[in-house]
């Protein structure tokens, strides 16, 4: 009887855990750690926003997440946030204490204000869930703490044994926990994202759950090694690896469990048909982009097929050479990675196929992956600054241009793609500086150096299963130094013209001066030529004028002499004939003599013949020297003349002796001292 009832209690328990897997046969948890978001581990509620951010309540404040990047807003305070909630583009945040209200500004940086009373429709708590059924004894035993419904599933948060997942009747069809994918049994609050998805906030941490994704994987590969061929016979997969053989049943969430060759050869996919290549199937290999250089190619039927290239696969449907790519898979999105070596793709019927990755067999919907829109969400900016010397700035982030100084350092864009899907890849490029798209990346973030001044176009896209990839454009200028602006551009024209009008005008005032120079040089040269002349004529003038005075002089002295020798032959003829020559004629022809001698008149020629020739002497000896005689001065022109003392006795008539003794005292009233030559004094005067 006791093992009857085990029996009945294990096939009842078997057809229980059938039953829930029917319903929801895979989910994809996406967990999100202290490591992720920067702050405290417990969490407390979320609010989801229409335009799909995501707000939780955290010990550490307030969170906000767009999808790629989580921001973190502490309160003034530092208290922990333990309610939020959102109302006309506005967030409310509430603790023990506190209320307050978040808003962003241009640049979406969200500023708290504290409030008394928030709006009464304002509500942080989320209406009851009406549950139409009685809490399971095993759910009432793990403490419900949190509770949500998506319509058709009931989520039921508990305090120590994590999330049961169940339908309408109250049947647990899925219970997550330390045990089963989450990061911790302590529920905190849930948030229906959709249909499909929901938020979990735990004691330690955040969860996003995924019903039915597009791609799960099924066994672990520690557990059954590494897929090499698998088969599907109605619901049951069988799969070869380099452990062995192993079968599972894709209607329940149940383990591999080997089984013999035998049982499982015949099911195992077999490629009849001969695999072609890339350069077989298609014409233009080079518009598969990355997939032209795949080695293997995967059919599927239909005229499908699978290339792959490094962690990413996409499938192609060939017409005539023609390849027209119906959905890509990103590994990278599921935390997931292929093969390096030995990959495959195995068909299992026309919409699953089985994939070997680093970390089990992933079982991939292809028509789940063609007629999902998850993801396509448009892209948007987050955040937006720039560093240079002076520290951040921060830039609107509603714009589609930016403008940035030439002097910056580095540029930060956060890009945001919402929460619709478990996790999202970029890709960005700088038009103007590749042409190349960079590495998938997953972390929303956007970081470029400095560029040198111009115009540019930034490209960030983003990753979706199909279609073309949703595009952010953003033009970017780096304006020019103040040196190399138009202004500066202008001035430096201005300041061109102005020196080589300033230069022109200085060479036409040089070549003005220099003409003027000339013609006064020539001016200069014709007048000193003409004073030459006239120097000539004038030394012309004064030699004739020298010479009539040279010879005036000369007829005197010679006069004189006669006159003096006639005067001396009358005396020696007065002593020899005494009285016999009267004394009437003797006196008078005497008388003549002498007055010949001491005539003035020929004082008066000869001074006027002087002054002709030697100018102001006569002046300038007066000047210098007012207490000359007569006497003296006509000895002063006589030795000017350079006429001996005997020539200057004849002229004065007087003795040789009386005009050495008077040069004696004209050299003292000239005050000449030593040796000084009194001719050559007179000379130089």
């Amino acid at each position: 009887m006791y093992r009857l009832l085990i029996i009945l209690a294990s096939f009842l328990f078997t057809a229980h855990a059938l039953r829930a897997s029917v319903a929801i046969p895979y989910i994809f948890v996406k967990n999100y750690t202290i490591d992720n978001y920067k702050a405290s581990c417990q969490n407390w509620s979320f609010s989801l926003t229409p335009d799909g951010i995501l707000y939780v309540a955290n010990n550490s404040g307030l969170l906000a997440f767009d999808g790629n990047t989580w921001k973190l807003y502490p309160l003034p305070g530092q208290e922990e946030v333990t309610g939020v909630t959102n109302y006309n583009d506005t967030i409310y945040t509430c603790n023990e204490t506190m209320l307050g209200s978040w808003t962003r500004d241009k640049e979406g940086i969200l500023h708290y204000h504290p409030l008394n009373t928030v709006p009464p429709e304002v509500r942080f708590a989320p209406p009851p869930v009406e549950i139409p059924f009685t809490l399971p004894k095993e759910i009432q035993n793990a403490q419900p703490s949190a509770f949500a419904t998506n319509g058709t599933l009931f989520f039921i948060g508990t305090q120590t044994q994590g999330l049961y997942i169940t339908n309408s009747d109250g049947t647990i069809l899925q219970h997550l926990s330390l045990q089963n994918q989450l990061q911790d049994n302590i529920v905190r609050f849930i948030c229906v994202q959709d249909s499909r998805q929901i938020w979990v906030a735990l004691d330690n941490g955040l969860s996003q759950i995924s019903f039915d994704p597009p791609i799960t994987l099924l066994g672990e590969r520690s557990t059954i090694g590494k897929l090499t061929n698998a088969g599907l016979d109605g619901d049951q997969l069988y799969i070869q690896t380099n452990l062995g053989y192993f079968k599972r049943s894709l209607g329940a969430v149940s383990p591999f469990i080997p089984v013999s060759e035998a049982e499982a050869q015949p099911y195992l996919w077999v490629n009849k048909a001969p695999v072609p290549s890339i350069s077989q199937l298609f014409r233009d290999t080079e518009a598969l982009g990355k997939f032209a250089r795949t080695e293997l190619v995967y059919p599927t039927g239909n005229d499908l097929y699978w290339l792959s290239s490094g962690n990413e696969a996409g499938l192609f449907h060939v017409a005539d050479g023609i390849g027209t790519l119906k959905c890509r898979l990103l590994f990278d999105n599921y935390n997931m990675n292929l093969v390096t070596r030995g990959k495959r793709i195995i068909p299992l019927n026309d919409s699953l196929v089985l994939a070997s990755a680093m970390q089990g067999a992933l079982l991939i919907n292809i028509r789940e992956l063609i007629g999902s829109s998850l993801g396509n969400t448009p892209l948007k900016i987050s955040g937006l600054e720039f560093v240079d010397a002076s520290g951040i700035h921060r830039l609107p982030i509603n714009t589609q241009h930016i403008s940035l100084p030439h002097n910056f350092q580095e540029v930060n864009l956060q890009v945001g793609t919402t929460i619709f899907t478990p996790s999202h890849q970029i890709s960005y490029k700088i038009e103007g500086v590749s042409s190349d798209w960079s590495a998938w990346q997953n972390d929303g973030k956007i970081s470029f150096l400095q560029l040198p001044e111009g115009h540019y176009e930034l490209k960030v896209r983003k990753y979706v299963i199909k279609g073309p990839y949703p595009e952010l454009t953003l033009s970017i200028e780096v304006r020019p130094p103040w040196y190399n602006t138009l202004w500066a551009w202008l001035s430096y024209i201005a300041i061109v013209w102005f020196l080589v009008h300033a230069v022109l005008r200085h060479n036409l005032k040089n070549l003005h001066k220099e003409e003027q120079e000339k013609a006064e040089a020539e001016r200069q040269a014709e007048q000193q030529q003409i004073q030459i002349l006239k120097n000539r004529m004038l030394e012309a003038e004064l030699q004739n004028k020298n010479n009539e005075l040279t010879i005036q002089t000369t007829a005197l002295v010679k006069r004189n002499q006669a006159v003096q020798s006639l005067l001396e032959e009358l005396e020696k003829q007065k002593e020899i004939l005494g009285e016999r020559y009267p004394n009437k004629f003797y006196n008078r022809m005497k008388g003549l003599m002498e007055e010949t001698l001491n005539n003035q008149a020929d004082w008066i020629l000869f001074e006027s013949y002087f002054n002709s020739t030697h100018q102001t002497f006569i002046d300038r000896l007066r000047q210098q020297y007012g207490d000359l005689t007569t006497g003296d001065l006509r000895i002063c022109c006589l030795l000017r003349m350079n006429l001996s003392t005997k020539e200057i006795a004849s002229i004065m008539n007087v003795s040789v002796r009386a005009i050495e003794l008077r040069r004696y005292r004209l050299r003292k009233r000239l005050g000449l001292e030593g040796e000084r030559n009194l001719v050559d004094f007179l000379m130089d005067l």
